[in-house]
């Protein structure tokens, strides 16, 4: 009996803003825990919540990138339930008018339709210490988009590439860093099976999910362990289930007849306002679309597989853009910033967003020193490293190392000669075979000058001399 998988995806992605949504208590990444909430975050009596503008252009933009409906009328709702990460007793949603309705994203074999986006509130970050769970409430009050999605997807592949579709979109676009590792971007799954291709089966939902490797398990999971229930003739329970990392299973959380009565309510505290003039002033840059990035990086010939790497990876894109505007030279920042560089920070557990400026500076200057033969490639990966490693010009690198270039033409011909009278037999084959001896003598004078005679006057200077032997 064949069994028909049905999945909807709901995400939360926090945005990239200065302050919380609803108060000006600040976000920084490296605080103390609970050092970052105030009394509006804790709903205090006499305080009143104020709407973050950068959230709502972060909403609007994506409700456009997506085609949305946009809302002209902004206005908010409470979410009412007592939970221990919640300071307030409630939270500050969007339920009744989503700032965008009716989107979609075309993935490789079909259209995913997003029913609505909305603005909300985090909650605070909860952290198993043992048998006792600890709460940062930094996180209360940070600025969240909620994108729903409808029932589109059938397999866990088209999951994943609309997942990561939708990260490169909100990276690119500066709406969020999409960084799952750090609850920046989190999935929630819609899982049904039915016997019936045209019937959606009872829908389980599956909570925070934070890697799209995890997605893909707990859907495998999820299909497996209802459709050993459908087979057995047994009814799947409506319930909430959480991943559980440690044993690869997800766990019930709490059944439909558990399920909780939020009882919204408009926000009282939040008056509701026409933001026509906004919509029509927010505009997505053309230039930060991710297709449109693809489209450029293509024309200037940049390998396809580099291309992808750079689209998955934002803050690598900003740096290589940086370097190439600063070369012009897009071959030379593929090898030194999306490969070398990224070799030395992958093998040190880094992150590109751990490298200072300056250090990126230093690499674009050593590109020019080997675009103007100051320096070669072989010297170029030594140079690396140290600029790497020490923060310092490459200029400095090649004066304390002595890896200065050769490019004298008369130095190079002079050495050439002393090899040439070290190697009389090589000499007379050069007469005959001049293809065969040509490698030996410039490794030669790459032996004699410990590589630093510059490869190109190298080669011309050398068959200057076998033409005149001859």
């Amino acid at each position: 009996m064949d069994v028909f998988l049905t999945i909807g995806l709901e995400i939360h992605t926090e945005l990239l803003t200065k302050t919380k949504m609803f108060s000006s208590s600040p976000l920084r990444d490296d605080a103390l825990p609970n050092t970052l909430i105030n009394e509006i975050d804790l709903a205090l009596p006499g305080t009143l919540p104020s709407v973050n503008k950068k959230a709502v252009i972060l909403g609007i933009t994506l409700a456009k990138y997506l085609n949305m409906n946009v809302e002209n009328f902004l206005a908010f709702d409470r979410k009412n339930y007592f939970y221990l990460d919640l300071p307030k007793g409630y939270q500050i949603t969007q339920q009744y008018y989503p700032i965008g309705r009716n989107g979609k994203i075309v993935i490789s074999n079909k259209t995913i339709n997003i029913e609505r986006i909305h603005l909300e509130e985090d909650t605070a970050k909860k952290i198993s210490n043992g048998e006792e769970v600890w709460l940062d409430y930094n996180r209360a009050g940070v600025p969240l988009i909620e994108i729903v999605t409808k029932p589109d997807f059938n397999t866990k592949e088209e999951c994943v590439e609309f997942l990561n579709k939708l990260k490169r979109i909100l990276t690119f676009l500066e709406i969020s860093d999409g960084k799952m590792e750090n609850g920046s971007l989190r999935v929630d799954l819609n899982i049904s099976v039915s016997t019936d291709k045209n019937t959606l089966g009872k829908k389980v939902e599956v909570k925070n999910i934070n890697s799209f490797y995890n997605v893909a398990k707990a859907i495998d999971f999820e299909y497996n362990r209802q459709k050993e229930i459908v087979l057995n003739q047994q009814t799947v329970s409506q319930e909430t289930r959480r991943w559980d990392d440690s044993t690869n299973s997800t766990i019930s959380m709490r059944t439909k007849n558990d399920a909780i009565d939020y009882r919204y309510i408009t926000e009282p505290n939040i008056v509701a306002c026409d933001i026509a003039n906004l919509i029509n002033q927010t505009e997505v840059s053309e230039a930060n679309k991710p297709e449109c990035v693809e489209s450029f990086l293509n024309a200037q010939g940049v390998n396809p597989t580099i291309i992808q790497q750079l689209l998955d990876n934002y803050s690598l894109y900003k740096v290589f853009k940086y370097v190439c505007e600063k070369t012009n030279d897009y071959n030379a920042a593929t090898t030194w910033i999306v490969v070398e560089l990224m070799k030395l920070i992958n093998e040190d557990g880094k992150t590109i967003e751990t490298i200072p400026y300056s250090t990126i500076d230093f690499i674009s200057d050593m590109i020019l020193m080997i675009k103007n033969n100051e320096i070669n490639g072989k010297q170029a990966k030594q140079i690396i490293v140290e600029i790497y490693q020490k923060n310092i010009s490459p200029q400095k690198i090649v004066s304390e190392n002595g890896l200065a270039q050769i490019t004298d033409k008369n130095v190079i011909k002079e050495l050439y000669l002393k090899i040439f009278e070290q190697n009389p037999a090589m000499v007379e084959q050069c007469k005959v075979r001049p293809d065969r001896t040509e490698k030996f003598f410039i490794g030669m004078l790459m032996k004699e000058t410990k590589g630093q005679a510059n490869p190109q006057l190298a080669n011309e200077v050398l068959r200057e001399l076998m033409s005149n032997l001859n």
